[in-house]
């Protein structure tokens, strides 16, 4: 006698491949921000950085100094004074709600619409 599917394995299967095609076409169809919001931590200091013209920005507030390069449309770190040097390691962001934080300096970088 043949013993019938299980039809929870079917349910399963068929939710997890609809979980990766909807996780898949939203980082593809996901879109580039224009400006770039540089928070200071422990104060109110905003600064917003256009993404459309590439530049060197020092930001100066923070607990150390940090540096900020922008270029082709992103944003990154390229230098900082704090002893990790982490945040240097997070690379270009580009897209709406990336963010890159150096944590020891208090600078936060997020990408708005």
């Amino acid at each position: 006698m043949k013993k019938k599917p299980d039809i929870n394995i079917f349910l399963t299967v068929g939710l997890v491949i609809f979980i990766v095609i909807m996780l898949a076409y939203r980082f593809i169809n996901r879109e580039t921000g224009d400006v770039a919001m540089v928070a200071i931590d422990g104060t109110e200091k905003r600064y917003e950085i256009s993404l459309e013209e590439d530049a060197i920005h020092t930001i100066t507030e923070g607990n150390f100094i940090v540096t900020l390069e922008v270029k082709d449309g992103r944003i990154r770190f390229i230098n900082s004074l704090c002893p990790d040097h982490l945040c240097e390691g997070f690379g270009f962001i580009q897209h709406e709600d990336e963010s890159a934080i150096c944590m020891p300096a208090g600078v936060a970088v997020l990408i708005l619409d």
